[in-house]
């Protein structure tokens, strides 16, 4: 019985033996060279390409698998940069083309404006309140305001007088046609300037009014022969003034609101001969 039982750890144990031999056997042997895996070949750098508003594009290197275990990196290139499409133009640059293309037309004006740099024609209507202010300052002034002024006490006495119906109607039309056809006579730009305002003659008097807007160039027009004053001191030498009885006349100069404001005052003798005939539409020739 115990030689069975020997006989039975022995047989075991030779199995066991067997086991053993087989298992381990494989892990034994020496371990196979792994297959090469193929190298892939980095590709070459790509170049940055410049595009307007675009950022460069760096190419990054590729991984090459070196062993089993190593992972072989995807090899694709990158993808070209997309185009930049240019910016739209900004309001201000709208701006500026528009205003280069009203250029000419803003030149134009300032070629315009520095040629003819002087006051606008003068206004008549306002000129004509401008005087009625001057003659409501004189008149409603005292002796006792200023030294005696002959052209106030002429004015006061012009007031006083009524018409003379067999020569004031006359006398304005002589005096208007000669003023008239001074002023016809005168250049554009100063006609554009200088304006006779109203004239009325009543039974020894006779007063003109006129303004000139353009006082800064008074010299040039006095050197010229073009001053109102001018025109006003030639009255005289018309064939009409002794004919109708003038002997003087008087002239006030005012300024007001950039204008010059003329007053002028003919008198009359009053024994003078029969007024000659009213001119002609015409006019008799002024000076």
């Amino acid at each position: 019985m115990r030689r069975t039982l020997l006989l039975i750890i022995a047989a075991l144990a030779g199995l066991v033996l067997v086991w053993l031999i087989v298992v381990r056997a494989p892990q034994s042997q020496p371990s196979a060279v792994p297959a090469k895996q193929p190298v892939v070949q980095a590709p070459p750098k790509a170049e940055t390409v410049a595009t307007p508003a675009a950022e460069s594009v760096e190419s990054k290197p590729v991984e090459v698998a070196t062993g089993p275990g190593d992972v072989v990196p995807d090899s694709k290139p990158p993808d070209p940069p997309k185009p930049v499409a240019p910016p739209p133009a900004s309001d201000t640059q709208s701006e500026d083309a528009d205003a280069n293309a009203d250029a000419p037309a803003d030149e134009s004006d300032a070629d315009s404006e520095s040629e003819d740099s002087g006051p606008p024609q003068i206004d008549t209507d306002h000129a004509t309140d401008l005087l009625a202010d001057m003659i409501a300052r004189e008149e409603n002034a005292s002796d006792d305001d200023h030294l005696p002024n002959a052209v106030t006490q002429t004015l006061k006495k012009f007031d006083q007088e009524s018409a003379d119906a067999s020569w004031s109607t006359n006398a304005e039309q002589h005096i208007e046609a000669s003023l008239g056809a001074w002023l016809d006579a005168l250049p554009a730009d100063a006609q554009a300037h200088l304006a006779l305002i109203h004239v009325e003659c009543r039974a020894t008097l006779c007063q003109v009014l006129a303004a000139d807007n353009d006082p800064q160039a008074q010299g040039d027009r006095s050197a010229a022969g073009h001053e109102w004053q001018q025109a006003i001191g030639s009255l005289p030498q018309q064939p009409w003034w002794q004919a109708l009885g003038f002997v003087d006349l008087s002239t006030e100069v005012s300024s007001a609101d950039e204008h010059t404001l003329y007053m002028s005052y003919l008198l009359r003798e009053t024994n003078a001969s029969p007024a000659p005939d009213a001119p002609s539409d015409t006019g008799d020739g002024g000076g």
